[in-house]
């Protein structure tokens, strides 16, 4: 199975608040999120794992609403060093998984037939790049050959490293999804998100 991992440990110092319980068509953003990714899971693609900060009373609170809907989630305690950390320790929680789809908690918008697509493109020595207009998005496929360079990732910069050392491996995928270029960093990009939802 390929394991998506949400990545959800974020501050949140460009929204000015915590975006992950900003309100969206009634629901906390992360939510909304989430849901997409659970109606792209099938026989390829397993339920996602949603990486949060370090175990405190708020990160607790996202970690029991999300159980609430049969979510697993998981904390990490270096995400304050960077993205990279929060990915690598998704992909030490998941060590069986044929591959990985690297997702950020905060793209409401994007399709659950582009997740899914991404899915299915995978392959054990390949990465897969979703792209709509030619500008690349998220969800990133990584193939299981690439766990143990995920595993080894630091910093902020989440995967690109294996990117550059694989070009090779990439697999562009044109999607008529404009929701996989959105990331809600401010506040009235929830309007935004909304809008391509409906």
């Amino acid at each position: 199975m390929i394991q998506g991992l949400l990545l959800a440990a974020g501050r949140s110092r460009r929204f000015g608040s915590d975006k992950r319980r900003a309100p969206l068509g009634g629901e906390p953003l992360l939510l909304r999120s989430v849901q997409r990714w659970l109606e792209a899971c099938d026989e390829r693609l397993a339920p996602p794992l949603v990486v949060l900060r370090e175990a405190d009373e708020a990160e607790r609170e996202l970690a029991d609403m999300l159980q609430r809907i049969n979510v697993p989630s998981t904390f990490c305690a270096e995400a304050h060093l960077g993205m990279a950390h929060s990915l690598a320790w998704g992909v030490l929680q998941t060590p069986r998984a044929d591959g990985w789809l690297i997702g950020l908690a905060d793209m409401p918008a994007l399709q659950a037939a582009s997740i899914r697509a991404v899915a299915h493109a995978l392959r054990p020595q390949g990465i897969v790049l979703p792209t709509h207009g030619g500008l690349r998005g998220h969800p990133v496929g990584f193939g299981r050959d690439f766990g143990d360079e995920l595993l080894q990732l630091r910093g902020d910069s989440g995967a690109r490293a294996v990117l550059q050392a694989h070009r090779d491996a990439l697999h562009w995928l044109e999607l008529d999804d404009p929701g996989l270029l959105l990331d809600v960093d401010q506040p009235q990009q929830l309007e935004q998100a909304q809008a391509l939802r409906d």
